[in-house]
């Protein structure tokens, strides 16, 4: 099997030839932030905003990070990644620490020094060009912490998937003390009720979704209403169907929530448009890219 290739500091090398400190932040006190990507045929799908969001949660740990060195970042190992396995689409993790930590000095360590930035890449979990399988989800109570930070700190949404799937189900959406669902551990959510979108703002406390963002722009061209509000446990659960967003996956349809199915129990046909909606869109994105003359940062 051929070695994902990776970009470490401005190199790009072998997976297995890659080497962090020990005492880098990011693994020693949880002081990094990422990004994951979807990457069609080399090109990585709206990197602009996952980097200004990657910008964003790395000012918050005291780092100023150019965004050209982010994109190249992902840039470079998409390409590499391509040039060894043509054809193969796939997801790349940007993730930024805030460097190596002075170990005499208390945790987390004094003012952020200089950033270790690493991007990887996998190839997809599901074949290319078919849409994912459907998924079956169960609340759990909390939210994420810091939820405005994409952390490296994933430990409580670990706990959340952990819980999800000894009750038989494959994601953790959360939920507060209102019974009111936030987001999923790894997605956000979209309920459809009679033909509108309901989707948790990011000011109730949770993570702004670039994918989500992208899902719920392309909504009103397909004749949907889109609605920004708290969404109730008991309004999914009554929805006519359901939809998790996240980069890695695309749009993937919620077919049942603690084991109450959604609308018939099926992938509905508002999730098939949004999701060829997505793809489409995607498409048109990377053929705009491949027709722009090449330029050099």
């Amino acid at each position: 099997m051929t070695t994902p290739l990776v970009w470490l500091d401005r190199q790009v090398l072998p997976a297995e030839r890659a080497r962090v400190s020990v005492y880098d932040r990011a693994f020693r006190s949880g002081e990094g932030v990422y990004e994951t990507l979807r990457v069609d045929d080399g090109h990585p799908f709206r990197l602009d905003q996952h980097v200004d969001r990657a910008r964003r949660g790395a000012a918050a740990m005291g780092l100023t990070i150019d965004a050209s060195t982010l994109r190249r970042a992902v840039t470079e190992v998409a390409a590499a990644n391509r040039q060894q396995r043509p054809g193969t689409d796939g997801v790349v993790r940007l993730t930024i620490s805030a460097g190596e930590m002075d170990p005499t000095l208390p945790v987390p360590g004094g003012p952020a020094g200089t950033p270790t930035i690493v991007a990887t890449w996998h190839p997809l979990a599901h074949a290319p060009g078919t849409p994912p399988p459907p998924v079956t989800a169960v609340t759990v109570p909390g939210a994420r912490p810091l939820p405005h930070i994409k952390s490296v700190s994933s430990l409580p949404a670990l706990l959340a998937l952990r819980e999800a799937r000894e009750r038989g189900a494959d994601q953790a959406l959360w939920i507060g003390d209102d019974e009111h669902v936030l987001e999923a551990a790894t997605a956000n959510v979209i309920a459809v009720v009679e033909g509108r979108l309901i989707s948790p703002p990011a000011d109730l406390g949770l993570l702004p979704g670039v994918t989500l963002d992208v899902v719920l722009e392309l909504a009103p061209g397909l004749g949907l209403t889109v609605e920004r509000r708290a969404l109730a446990r008991r309004v999914l659960l009554d929805a006519d169907e359901a939809m998790l967003t996240s980069a890695g996956r695309g749009v993937v349809p919620l077919v049942a929530v603690d084991r109450v199915a959604i609308g018939d129990g099926t992938p509905g046909p508002i999730w098939r448009q949004l999701h060829d909606a997505y793809r489409a869109e995607a498409a048109r994105e990377r053929e705009e890219a491949m027709d722009r003359p090449a330029t050099h940062e």
